[in-house]
């Protein structure tokens, strides 16, 4: 952590150098692309590529143009003869799964049906994400040329095991591998001899009706669709996460239009200290709100990762300042991992 490069007073995160109130006025295209130069490292472009006479990648709000042979910000999708492509052979997952006993960590826990059930989660970890977050909690899935394929019937048969209750795409983010992790889950729910929910947690900046149909598949087997909202303003949320947030928003208020049933949609926001204060989460939940005062919202206690790990936990102070925001809007807001804040009592 280091004083602010502008004001010298207020903190900031060393990789971003200014404090949130510095960064509107010092907001640039070349600062984003500076701050995410470290992607460079992993063979990922610092920002999503715009080639002249490209093909146009569609999976995600970043539409990649891709020269031939050119791989996508997500690090997944590749031209190839002019068509895009995954980097996987045919019907295969940049992934690897594992069994997580029930009650699971996971951040609908709190109302969903699955972590009332006994038995098991399969857990699907998706490599590469159409985001960069600079706090992410999951950093391993840039290591996309390390990971291994995992074949769509291998993942269905996993799922098909008599202990599975739920199945939850996760990453990275799926919106890059979205088409076929819905081909597997549309095999699930047909070959199932009982309900297992299909659940998605994202950042939800897919194609609308990618991320319609996924949702969709969670409405019939009673699962959850997660949105991880990062910021809402929008040099903040280009500067934490390398590319725009809008979709992310437009998606959420387009399913919330298109199925207004309770539980089925959620949100969760990382409060990462100083830069996701109490003003970000008022927005993001007032946002929220028109959707229905009773969805239901969950503040994240941020702990060091990745290349934040200069901020401390996030102050207890921040903390209720952003959950007395919420409840302005929305009855229903939980804080998850209080026992960070346990940690620096």
């Amino acid at each position: 952590m280091m004083s602010c490069r502008q004001c010298g007073k207020k903190e900031a995160s060393q990789i971003i150098g200014f404090c949130p109130s510095c960064l509107r006025d010092n907001f640039s295209p070349e600062l984003v692309w500076q701050v995410h130069s470290s992607r460079l490292k992993y063979g990922l472009p610092p920002s999503p590529l715009l080639e002249e006479g490209g093909v146009r990648c569609r999976f995600c709000a970043n539409q990649c143009l891709l020269t031939e042979g050119k791989v996508g910000f997500c690090g997944l999708r590749i031209n190839r003869d002019k068509q895009i492509r995954s980097v996987a052979p045919a019907k295969k997952f940049v992934a690897y799964i594992y069994y997580d006993p029930l009650p699971t960590n996971c951040c609908a826990a709190w109302f969903c049906p699955g972590s009332k059930e006994k038995g098991a989660n399969l857990a699907v970890f998706l490599y590469g994400c159409n985001f960069d977050c600079l706090f992410c909690q999951n950093a391993s899935h840039r290591l996309i040329n390390q990971s291994q394929f995992i074949s769509l019937e291998e993942l269905v048969e996993a799922a098909l095991a008599p202990q599975v209750r739920c199945v939850c795409f996760f990453g990275g983010s799926p919106e890059p591998q979205l088409p076929l992790a819905i081909e597997a889950s549309q095999e699930i729910k047909r070959r199932s001899k009982h309900l297992i929910h299909i659940c998605w947690e994202w950042n939800g900046a897919g194609h609308p009706s990618l991320v319609r149909k996924a949702t969709e598949i969670s409405l019939e087997t009673k699962g959850v669709v997660k949105f991880d909202l990062k910021a809402w303003s929008p040099e903040l949320g280009q500067i934490l996460c390398g590319v725009s947030l809008k979709r992310s928003y437009d998606n959420l208020a387009m399913l919330g239009r298109l199925f207004p049933q309770k539980n089925l949609l959620t949100a969760t926001t990382l409060l990462v200290p100083y830069y996701v204060d109490e003003k970000e989460v008022d927005s993001i939940a007032r946002f929220l709100s028109s959707i229905s005062p009773d969805f239901p919202y969950s503040l994240l206690v941020f702990h060091p990762d990745d290349r934040m790990r200069d901020l401390p936990v996030t102050p207890r102070d921040q903390v209720m300042a952003c959950y007395e925001a919420a409840c302005r809007h929305l009855t229903r807001v939980f804080i998850g991992n209080l026992h960070l804040l346990n940690r620096i009592l």
